[in-house]
């Protein structure tokens, strides 16, 4: 289930519109509704969606999040093969970082010696 963790924090993020914009049409109807009836009544999001909305970032939110999908499941194991159908066919949650600078992409081994990284490297 760690894999739903981007997926909760992006949905937090921006919200099913966002996520109906760009992809959702690609999902069928049946796991599109299995999903809204775990975090909406009257096409009005439940409690856990607007807190996680709030707070994306929070494991606690996250947690609650992953618990109704889990319990969901474990209620119906059919509906597992609803949320695999959703996170293959979402467009792919990357986190990247383009435009800054003093940024190590690769392995930093010292060697017990100091590390720096920054405008004075060198100097």
């Amino acid at each position: 289930m760690a894999v739903i963790t981007p997926f909760l924090i992006e949905l937090g993020k921006k919200g099913i519109e966002k996520f109906s914009e760009k992809g959702f049409e690609k999902v069928s109807d049946r796991a599109i509704n299995w999903f809204k009836t775990l975090f909406f009544k009257d096409d009005k999001p439940k409690k856990a969606l607007l807190e996680l909305q709030e707070n994306p970032e929070d494991k606690e939110k996250q947690n609650i999040a992953k618990a109704i999908i889990e319990n969901s499941i474990e209620d119906n194991p059919e509906f597992e093969k609803f949320l695999k159908e959703i996170l293959e066919k979402l467009p792919k949650i990357e986190n990247t970082i383009t435009n800054s600078k003093n940024v190590n992409t690769g392995n930093v081994n010292t060697g017990g010696g100091s590390f720096r990284i920054g405008d004075d490297y060198g100097n």
